[in-house]
């Protein structure tokens, strides 16, 4: 018998990120590179399931469990978080240094003072804003936006979020009393403070979670490029905002990261840019829980 959270996920439209070889390589980062994952019977070929198994193949320490419902929404989400990275690439959305390059698509969004952008509680002929229409209009038409990379964060989040939940759940969330909406170098949403999982330690690179590099030495002038917010996309590739590199767009290498940063030091500054101790990501289970705050009866 399938659990309220499979009965969720037949409901709505994330299953592409559930897909059990991708799910592997991902585990293969984020918990162990000896990680294997196997489809269980009963469950749907090719895709994760909370019944599927969860190998760990060290010969001293082998372990072998059910993958459960909170490795499947982990994995889940952060694949999600992923591919929101590099749809982002692919959009066209520019980096604005300052709020005045700021730039949204009119119609479907306001733009407040110091760069806040917020969905539109109406549209033309009376229509209420939707946030997963005006959401997804920046990846379809992100020539028509600009902002720094902390936005691009919020941006990159919440469209896994609505990926993963669906756009039915997302718009309950994210409509009235509050609409979504961010602000100028703000990394923070009080609506998802229950959620987040934020490390102020050492921590290993995962896909899908969110890193900061710091550049002490920034020249005054160039204000924005203090430091830079990035999500790692695995295989040594990042999504940072506003630095391109070889690809062509902002999906990077972390020498390319450092390098851009160290161009942008004052002349005569010996500081080097480096990642700080700092990991945060977004627990994909609670985010499923929130989404439905009552188990469904199966």
């Amino acid at each position: 018998m399938p659990s309220w959270l499979s009965n969720l996920f037949s409901r709505t439209q994330p299953v592409s990120f559930r897909d059990l070889e991708g799910a592997e390589r991902l585990a293969a980062e984020v918990y162990d590179s000896a990680v294997k994952i196997e489809d269980a019977p009963g469950g749907t070929r090719g895709k994760i399931d909370e019944g599927d198994r969860f190998v760990l193949d060290h010969p001293s320490n082998p372990l072998i469990e059910k993958l459960g419902a909170e490795r499947t929404e982990d994995l889940a989400f952060r694949a999600a978080v992923v591919k929101a990275s590099k749809d982002l690439a692919e959009s066209g959305a520019s980096f604005a240094g300052t709020s005045k390059q700021d730039k949204v698509n009119l119609e479907l969004w306001t733009q407040g003072y110091g760069g806040k952008m917020q969905v539109r509680k109406w549209l033309n002929e009376g229509e209420i804003g939707k946030p997963s229409v005006a959401l997804r209009d920046i990846f379809k038409n992100g020539d028509q936006y600009g902002f720094e990379c902390a936005t691009a964060m919020m941006v990159i989040y919440h469209k896994a979020i609505l990926d993963h939940i669906g756009d039915e759940a997302f718009d309950r969330l994210f409509t009235e009393p509050r609409h979504l909406k961010f602000f100028r170098w703000s990394i923070e949403d009080d609506d998802f403070i229950d959620v987040k999982r934020l490390a102020h330690v050492p921590s290993k690179l995962k896909p899908g979670s969110h890193y900061y590099y710091k550049n002490p030495g920034a020249d005054p002038k160039n204000s924005a490029w203090g430091g830079e917010n990035v999500i790692y996309l695995g295989d040594g590739q990042f999504y940072a905002h506003g630095i391109r590199g070889a690809s062509g767009n902002f999906v990077v290498t972390e020498q390319e990261i450092l390098d851009t940063l160290r161009g942008l030091r004052s002349p005569d500054s010996t500081q080097e840019p480096h990642r700080i101790d700092m990991e945060m990501h977004l627990d994909g289970l609670a985010l499923s829980k929130k989404a439905v705050p009552d188990p469904l009866d199966v």
